[in-house]
């Protein structure tokens, strides 16, 4: 049976607007204990990520004036639906060199952020099933 995007992804990605402050930013992935949080425009469309190494990147910059679309990522910019085959999302990732992948609702009017499908949670997956495999 062919596994789709929705059963592996973390569900409820956290997301920000394209006006979030820094020090914002990085309170929200503390609380949420996450490393990227997608960017969103007013119209719930992904801008793109902004990542823990964003952040360092912008070390020194004043945290209150600069925003998520001053540091997000929006050239590797992602998606896949919750029904999109796992094979074909691997492959976008792989194609793209990321290790995120945004998943977005299954319905075209929708631009809804669902969650993230993470390389680590692939990995995890593909052990446990190697494991599974070794012990019948």
């Amino acid at each position: 049976m062919e596994e789709h995007v929705r059963q592996l992804m973390r569900r409820g990605a956290i997301t920000c607007n394209e006006e979030t402050s820094l020090r914002d930013i990085a309170q929200i992935m503390v609380v949420n204990q996450v490393r990227y949080c997608a960017v969103i425009n007013s119209n719930h469309e992904v801008r793109g990520l902004v990542s823990a190494d964003s952040i360092i990147d912008a070390f020194g910059r004043d945290l209150d004036l600069t925003r998520a679309k001053d540091i997000l990522h929006s050239h590797s910019i992602v998606t896949a639906t919750a029904g999109t085959p796992l094979r074909e999302a691997i492959t976008a990732m792989s194609k793209n060199k990321i290790e995120h992948l945004i998943v977005i609702a299954d319905q075209p009017e929708s631009k809804a952020v669902l969650g993230l499908l993470c390389a680590g949670d692939l990995i995890a997956r593909m052990a446990k099933r190697e494991e599974g495999e070794a012990n019948p």
